[in-house]
């Protein structure tokens, strides 16, 4: 995941980014059981991170973060570090690579799938409460999704709304196929005018689902 899109998350994505964007290859090196220059230094005020620039596919990896920082101590941002990479857990793994080479689209689907069901939860969590995520890439909003819950979990009725940029352009089934990934596996989306009550914000498409659960008493009858 590209880290500028959530720079602002943790003190030491930001230094990442304002850091390694300009200069990826110019980190201060760090000295440990590897080849010098692997590892580079990113002070993140007195806590210690640490990275590598991989310039045959030009990604710089931000490996790991550690706020204590004593020279000479066992528990020191840097011990702990080379201690990871001597136990084979500090450099990127090969799932870490196939996410790093996965296509942007299926990434983003991806990142839908999840999205949608941590809202479902916490809007059946909290029916009648709109529960929402908002997207963003450097500040400009990439999607927004909103989730409204009705219902006991065994008869519900929900509301999806997606808010894409103005300058998106998607087809109608791309539209459709980005619903479904958000709503209840197995139910249908319903093109909506309004969400529940609400009139629909500037940009905003509305999806109305029914889902049903049945057990097994039920199904003998």
């Amino acid at each position: 995941m590209d880290a500028r899109t959530f720079a602002d998350e943790h003190e030491a994505v930001k230094k990442l980014v304002a850091m390694r964007g300009a200069a990826p290859d110019k980190a201060e090196p760090t000295y440990g059981p590897y080849a010098r220059g692997l590892l580079g230094s990113l002070h993140v005020s007195s806590a210690r991170a640490v990275t590598t620039w991989i310039p045959s596919d030009d990604v710089c990896w931000l490996l790991g973060y550690n706020d204590y920082h004593r020279n000479g101590e066992p528990d020191d941002a840097y011990a702990v570090f080379n201690g990871q990479y001597e136990d084979g857990v500090l450099m990127p793994t090969q799932e870490d690579w196939e996410a790093f080479f996965e296509e942007p689209v299926d990434r983003f689907l991806d990142m839908l799938r999840e999205t949608g069901q941590r809202l479902l939860e916490a809007a059946r969590a909290n029916p009648g409460h709109e529960e929402f995520e908002t997207f963003d890439d450097g500040g400009h909003q990439v999607i927004c999704v909103d989730i409204l819950v009705l219902g006991d979990g065994r008869a519900e009725e929900g509301w999806m709304g997606l808010t894409l940029p103005a300058d998106e352009v998607l087809s109608d089934m791309e539209v459709f196929e980005m619903v479904a990934t958000l709503i209840p596996e197995g139910a249908v989306p319903i093109y909506e005018h309004k969400f529940k009550d609400r009139e629909r914000r500037r940009g905003e498409i509305v999806y109305r689902w029914e889902h049903y659960e049945f057990g097994r008493n039920d199904d003998e009858h």
